[in-house]
């Protein structure tokens, strides 16, 4: 990379145990058709080589490798590390579709000056849109090709503010894995940022399996749904959020089979309320009243728990 070209975006890669589909989302990065761009690798702890096929293969992506695998918290390791302000960070089965993402993704944060997150639209290997990746407050059906405000921050599909995204701390560690994106989404929001679903930046999900049980899934969610409420969530609507959730992932874990896993979720959430009570920032009325009004075209609780029974388990 020429060294007189001023870095402005920094693309950062989260990889852990998928060396071949890091390849590919090395490449896609590489394959940007803009200037001063880095490209970084944040390694979990990987034991299938990937780190050194980054260094042998791509010379001039920069790879950080951590001791052990944190989860999405190594991504506030890479923004720590990152030269460029805005930060696209991507998981290694993610792939950028275009030669111009990069491009609409400044365009984008240059239009919406409050934005402090760019969320990705995200599609599976068919070219349709990711139902398993969409948590944005409007039917996927009819919105998923418009730009709007939204309440979400896909980590393994966005891009951040570098300065918003790091004052507000990043991900919260202990969260590892599952509703990463919606706990930081709260904060940022809370901070008086916007969150903006841009479908002219689209990606490729190839939705891995490598590393992940699926009983993982319905455990970690669980648990996770509580302490983020804990965490954000002040009297009528901490309540309200955490039975909405719990009961949400109880149909979903029966009808999957993994009901022993949610139930661990819930008790180890108990467990861990103290520690997420003491990280505790509740939500002013202002906020309420942004997410009220951004969750308003969101379909009606029937017609999700109505979609989970139509659709495949996770």
């Amino acid at each position: 990379m020429d060294d007189r070209v001023p870095i402005a975006v920094t693309i950062l890669i989260l990889s852990y145990q998928r060396r071949e589909l890091l390849r590919g989302a090395i490449e896609s990065a590489l394959g940007q058709q803009k200037a001063g761009v880095e490209v970084m690798v944040v390694d979990n702890a990987s034991t299938d080589g990937a780190a050194d096929m980054v260094t042998q293969e791509f010379p001039t992506v920069r790879i950080v490798r951590l001791d052990e695998n944190i989860g999405t918290a190594a991504r506030n390791r890479g923004v720590a590390e990152a030269k460029g302000d805005i930060v696209v960070t991507i998981d290694d089965d993610v792939r950028l579709d275009s030669p111009l993402a990069v491009q609409n993704i400044l365009d984008t944060f240059e239009t919406h000056v409050s934005v402090a997150c760019v969320n990705f639209k995200i599609v599976d290997k068919t070219g349709q849109v990711s139902t398993r990746d969409w948590c944005h407050p409007r039917d996927r059906r009819r919105f998923s090709d418009e730009e709007f405000l939204t309440t979400y921050v896909l980590e393994g599909a966005a891009a951040f503010r570098r300065s918003a995204f790091q004052s507000v701390g990043g991900y919260w560690g202990p969260l590892f894995l599952g509703h990463e994106g919606h706990d930081l989404a709260l904060r940022l929001l809370s901070r008086g940022h916007d969150l903006y679903y841009a479908p002219r930046v689209s990606v490729t999900h190839l939705v891995s399996e490598i590393a992940r049980p699926p009983s993982r899934i319905y455990y970690s969610f669980t648990r996770n749904s509580i302490w983020v409420s804990l965490r954000n969530h002040r009297g009528v609507a901490l309540i309200g959020s955490i039975a909405r959730d719990l009961a949400m992932m109880a149909v979903s874990s029966a009808r999957s089979g993994h009901f022993r896993a949610y139930l661990k979720g819930v008790w180890d959430g108990v467990r861990g309320a103290p520690a997420a009570w003491a990280t505790r920032e509740p939500m002013d009325h202002a906020t309420y009243r942004k997410l009220r009004e951004l969750e308003a075209l969101r379909p009606n609780m029937l017609s999700r728990i109505g979609r989970h029974l139509r659709e495949r388990p996770i």
